[in-house]
């Protein structure tokens, strides 16, 4: 079967926000205190506003005529500092896939979307974050061509 992807457009917000549950349920039950469950319409806003930004992209895969999964994109600017070179990079905010369809190339056809749309903006960087917990997501990341490049730690004192 054939994976599309498309940039995703005001049409699909009802579709995106139905995907998004999906990666953050996992969230919510993995990091309760992080996450909070959404208040109705707010996740449907929020994918209103990400469409209307310029430096950012929503893309949604299909397999054949059934949607499979997104990507949310953002390029990111940090400006030098007395210790670090400036830095330009595409942030892989958020990648979702629907159980039946993972392993079947949805991921990798997302991820080669958001890496094409990056170097025709002439950023060669694409970087992005992935919870600890969810070492299905580091694997498939790392299959990818991703790389670990720094380690977060938290402590939480009293």
């Amino acid at each position: 079967m054939t994976i599309t992807v498309h940039e995703a457009q005001e049409r699909d917000i009802d579709l995106l926000v139905d995907m998004n549950r999906i990666v953050h349920e996992l969230h919510l039950a993995a990091v309760p205190a992080y996450f909070r469950h959404p208040e109705p319409g707010a996740v449907a806003e929020l994918f209103r506003s990400r469409l209307g930004q310029g430096d950012a992209r929503v893309w949604i895969a299909s397999v054949g005529e059934v949607p499979a999964g997104y990507a949310v994109s953002v390029i990111r600017e940090r400006p030098a500092s007395a210790i670090c070179s400036a830095q330009r990079f595409y942030e892989l905010e958020e990648v979702g896939v629907s159980p039946a369809h993972r392993q079947r190339g949805v991921a990798r056809a997302l991820v080669q979307r958001v890496l094409a749309d990056a170097r025709a903006q002439g950023v060669r960087d694409v970087q992005l974050t992935c919870w600890s917990f969810n070492a299905e997501a580091q694997a498939a990341f790392e299959a990818l061509g991703f790389r670990p490049m720094t380690v977060r730690f938290q402590h939480e004192s009293g």
